[in-house]
């Protein structure tokens, strides 16, 4: 499954769209999720852990 999340990036200071994918295996991301500075303030993040959660 693929997802593309678009919102506001705090770390680059500007719009953008990443993709989430976890067709072999766990998620995985274009980005540095879960390991950003700013992952637990992220609009991106806060989606993408909504996904994770209802797609596991």
């Amino acid at each position: 499954m693929e997802r593309m999340i678009s919102g506001y990036c705090r770390a680059q200071d500007q719009a953008r769209t990443v993709l989430m994918d976890n067709e072999d295996g766990p998620w995985t991301y274009d980005c540095d999720y879960p390991d950003c500075a700013y992952a637990s303030g992220c609009p991106i993040g806060r989606q993408m852990r909504q996904i994770e959660e209802e797609n596991p």
